[in-house]
């Protein structure tokens, strides 16, 4: 049971009869006034005695040493115990495991004495929750809730987070993560990080600037200069593309590690294109590829390669999503489904299709769709749009300058420290600590880089509040290479 504590006192009759039998625990009050030990009680170590118990999560384990760290799970009071070969250890269905099986994060019932903090007994706790191998969650740290599928869990204010055996912040995890959780009816108490994330940052990658790169359909995002992406952990296709050329390459990505990917020695394919007829519902359904409006009663030509697409009508719900093209010809149905937003309405036309937030969304963190077609970044016009995409940049850049000047119109996210490191946003280079960005409401990964240290990555939750916020880090730590 979670937060039971019993505290055994042994009569000299009971003593006497424990070390003949061997022991075992009794319940408290069950004895009379304790007796001094003896000089050779203290020295015998006997299993299945204790004068403790707590449910508490495993905070790290120190195998060389025989100790492990735990943190009870009411209090958040931590404490290191010793273990030896006589310390059981149990899963929640009572098979016994070895201490390494043990998972850091889990909620487990421990029995321990508090004298010499030896542990006798530790087990996984049949109550306790365990969602593992996560992949598809959302993590809401300003609401301090993680949901999955229709059911949400409350964050504990001291929730451990463990990833590789370090703990770790709560805001260093990654959608791209796949994690274990554990807790105690609707709230978490502990989460493991299975499987983490690296980074990919690609070189020479002149010619494939404002095209698009694919790690393993996994993330996907146009390419700009200095980029540094953060990318599932393990092995992947990726593939970069440009007007039509792609090129591809199997990578494996390690935790916490940079990958350097060089485009200037890979093998390019020639341009191809395909032929995509598209079926909308409903028939006055108007549809743009890569931010321009394109005829739908006639055959579509697309470079192989991915391209944003974007379909809206009266009061249907918008689809945005992405396509690859591949192949020759494909045809794609897209069926809108009826809004339940009464104010729901198509853009008049001749106006942009896409939203200022639908912009952002151009270089999403994980692929949403998969559908049988093609497409990239260009479309006829490739060298038109290389021009617009860097007037575009340019003017970015330009509103980025006069956020300075209007400070008390807008408002902006600091990175404060760790100073003299490079920082990223979403995966674009914006400078050298201190740093900051304009302030809009939404989910962003920082990541922050310096030759000789491991490479960090935080997600942000920004909130709407019309006010500058400031972030201060934990210094890069060295790295091992």
């Amino acid at each position: 049971m979670l937060d039971k504590k019993g505290i055994i006192r042994y009569g000299a009759a009971l003593s006497a009869l424990i070390l003949t039998l061997g022991g075992c625990a009794m319940p408290a009050g069950s004895v009379s006034e304790p007796v001094q030990e003896t000089k050779e009680d203290t020295q015998v170590k006997k299993p299945n005695i204790y004068d403790s118990e707590d449910a508490a999560v495993v905070v790290k384990k120190d195998t060389e040493n025989g100790t492990i760290q735990l943190q009870n799970i009411a209090t958040a009071k931590r404490y290191t115990l010793n273990y030896d070969g006589t310390t059981e250890v149990f899963d929640k269905n009572d098979v016994a495991l070895s201490m390494q099986q043990l998972k850091e994060g889990s909620v487990v019932t421990v029995r321990f004495y508090k004298s010499d903090k030896s542990l006798s007994y530790i087990k996984e706790n049949a109550d306790a929750l365990n969602l593992p191998d996560l992949s598809n969650y959302e993590l809401d740290l300003r609401e301090g809730k993680i949901t999955v599928g229709a059911q949400t869990y409350l964050l504990s204010s001291n929730v451990v987070v463990i990833s590789d055996g370090r703990e770790t912040e709560p805001w260093e995890l990654n959608a791209l993560d796949v994690i274990s959780v554990w807790g105690y009816q609707d709230r978490i108490y502990g989460i493991n990080v299975e499987k983490g994330h690296g980074y990919l940052r690609l070189q020479n990658e002149d010619y494939f600037v404002n095209g698009w790169v694919d790690v393993g359909d996994k993330v996907i995002q146009k390419i700009e200069e200095d980029m540094l992406l953060v990318v599932p952990e393990g092995t992947f296709n990726a593939m970069v593309s440009h007007k039509g050329s792609s090129a591809m390459q199997e990578i494996s990505f390690a935790r916490n590690e940079e990958m350097v990917w060089d485009l200037g020695s890979v093998e390019i394919t020639v341009v191809q294109t395909g032929k995509i007829i598209f079926t909308l519902t409903p028939a006055t359904a108007r549809m743009a590829i890569d931010g321009r409006e394109v005829d739908t009663s006639k055959p579509i030509e697309l470079t192989y390669g991915l391209h944003s697409m974007r379909i809206v009508a009266e009061g249907y719900d918008t689809v945005a999503q992405y396509i690859k093209v591949a192949e020759p010809s494909a045809n794609i149905s897209v069926e809108l489904e009826k809004s339940s937003d009464p104010e729901s309405k198509e853009p008049e036309s001749g106006q942009d299709t896409k939203t200022q937030e639908d912009k952002q969304e151009e270089t999403p963190v994980g692929k949403k769709y998969a559908l049988n077609a093609n497409d990239d970044d260009e479309n006829e016009d490739d060298e038109d749009n290389d021009k617009k995409e860097e007037k575009d940049r340019e003017e970015r850049s330009s509103e980025a300058s006069s956020d300075v000047l209007s400070a008390s119109e807008k408002y902006k996210v600091y990175i404060d420290a760790p100073e003299d490191v490079e920082a990223y946003l979403n995966g674009s280079y914006i400078g050298m600590t201190p740093v900051s960005f304009p302030k809009n409401a939404g989910n962003y990964v920082v990541t922050l880089r310096k030759n000789g240290y491991q490479t960090r990555s935080y997600t942000l939750q920004i909130d709407s509040e019309k006010k500058d916020v400031n972030y201060s880090f934990t210094e890069l730590l060295e790295s091992d290479e």
